[in-house]
């Protein structure tokens, strides 16, 4: 078989995403999001997400919210379902082109950890606080490091859909605290095509040092998934900031 040259962007992946993902429960994820945000929110909000890859999130969330925005680094992702009838713009979360504010912004599914310097994160909080007006909200969650150390205890999963199968293998660096998930995806024409994604797994006390350097502040801090007070043992964190007076 041939290979083709790795890459770090959503490319071939996109044709086995949703084969990837059959376990998450996009509607559980979507409740949530909107049992924490519905009592900030005015009525017909303007909605931002970050990270928005192929819109599954946003097509249910879409059912509670008629005016979103989804954003995305790949065009790809962006592109792999024309069935849905959503605003899309294909752009790095830290360069936002947008002039309108918005009553929330979000991000799921740990994309914020695929800005892996201090200084990726503060262009980020700097760009949304821009976008947000004194009652607006930035809601994000993060992956922690006892999420990387239970992914890697089997670091090997494989799969195949339409005729394409794939592997994924997962490492995480403690050191240089970088989670890498390495796609081997195996085409029909007998291609082989990798791609590369690092994650950088911030210590839970750092998003608060960088959120102190910005124009923002955190209203609440919870593991993820719950109403339950979030802590550096949590294996994922969401987080939910406003933009100080």
């Amino acid at each position: 078989m041939k290979s083709k040259p790795g890459s770090e962007t959503y490319g071939a992946l996109t044709l086995v995403y949703n084969h990837l993902m059959k376990i998450v429960r996009y509607d559980r994820w979507v409740e949530y999001i909107f049992l924490l945000s519905k009592d900030y929110l005015p009525n017909n909000p303007l909605i931002l997400e970050l990270g928005g890859g192929n819109c599954r999130f946003a097509n249910i969330f879409n059912k509670y919210y008629s005016s979103i925005i989804v954003t995305d680094k790949s065009l790809q992702m962006l592109l792999g379902d024309a069935k849905q009838k959503l605003t899309k713009v294909c752009c790095d979360m830290t360069a936002l082109p947008f002039k309108s504010k918005f009553d929330l912004i979000y991000s799921t599914f740990d994309s914020i950890n695929y800005l892996t310097s201090k200084k990726s994160l503060i262009k980020l909080f700097a760009g949304v606080e821009k976008l947000m007006t004194a009652s607006s909200l930035f809601m994000f969650d993060v992956s922690s490091e006892q999420n990387s150390l239970k992914f890697t205890r089997e670091p090997v999963k494989k799969g195949r859909t339409k005729k394409i199968s794939y592997m994924q293998k997962s490492t995480y660096n403690k050191k240089t605290r970088i989670h890498k998930n390495i796609f081997e995806i195996f085409m029909p024409d007998g291609f082989i095509v990798r791609e590369i994604h690092k994650q950088k797994i911030y210590q839970f006390e750092d998003y608060f040092k960088i959120i102190d350097k910005t124009n923002l502040y955190v209203v609440d801090c919870l593991e993820a998934f719950s109403f339950k007070k979030g802590k550096a043992s949590s294996e994922r964190v969401q987080f939910i900031l406003k933009k100080a007076k």
